[in-house]
């Protein structure tokens, strides 16, 4: 799937649970996965890693007209977190590119455009009540009001849009979570446009420092709400 987002190309991919293969791995992806001690962690590990071999053989198949097999993708993180696409089978041909992978549940989420160090960050989360503490502590004050002026059969879906639009947003500056919440204002409009995404408007709380201007878009599929966060015009 591809979505226009301002003068940002974005590809993404959205699939639920399959058996665990490990056949897709290169050996320093096996490595990491081996090393994860937990087994819900080492299946949601995989089926991001997955989802995004996925993704990025069909872009490549599409843009250059091959691309390698999943096992010559390789996807590891980097030490702060973020996910970074490396194809070494294609040497100096191999073009930039920039990844986000989310998962919630047994579905994971991806993003990619090409380019490398792009802002971008996808989210996924399942539509589940939010509590009124939550919003107090994670929700700026216009977040806050736009939930109270909503009405109450959308605020689940609302609630979990906003918290889904901030992690897409930290994502984006590749800081996550490690960052206040409260750093970004989130603003979900509920009217559909954009191939079956909505509007999505984010503003930065701190003023004085280096942040990019981003672009949002979200959507609600079978329960869950995705989001994402992709660079815009200052």
């Amino acid at each position: 799937m591809q979505i226009n987002i301002g003068s940002n190309s974005i590809h993404w991919l959205c699939e639920g649970i399959e058996d665990d293969d490990l056949s897709l791995l290169a050996p320093t992806e096996a490595n990491v996965h081996a090393a994860l001690r937990a087994p819900k962690r080492r299946h949601d590990w995989l089926l991001g890693r997955r989802v995004a071999k996925r993704l990025i053989h069909a872009v490549l198949l599409a843009q250059l007209g091959s691309a390698p097999p999943l096992h010559e993708i390789v996807v590891l993180s980097h030490p702060d977190g973020w996910p970074q696409v490396t194809l070494p089978t294609l040497g100096p041909a191999a073009p930039p590119l920039t990844l986000s992978i989310s998962h919630s549940r047994d579905r994971a989420f991806c993003a990619l455009t090409f380019g490398e160090g792009r802002p971008l960050g996808c989210d996924l989360e399942a539509v589940e009540p939010r509590s009124p503490g939550f919003v107090a502590d994670y929700f700026t004050a216009d977040e806050r009001a736009l939930m109270a002026a909503a009405p109450a059969d959308q605020q689940p879906t609302l609630a979990n849009a906003i918290w889904s639009g901030k992690e897409a947003a930290l994502k984006a500056i590749r800081r996550g979570l490690a960052e206040d919440t409260r750093l970004v204002t989130c603003l979900p409009e509920m009217a559909e446009d954009y191939d079956g995404w909505r509007p999505l408007r984010y503003v930065w709380e701190q003023v004085d420092r280096d942040l990019p201007a981003l672009i949002g878009r979200w959507r609600e599929v079978d329960g869950f709400v995705m989001t994402l966060a992709a660079a815009g015009a200052r």
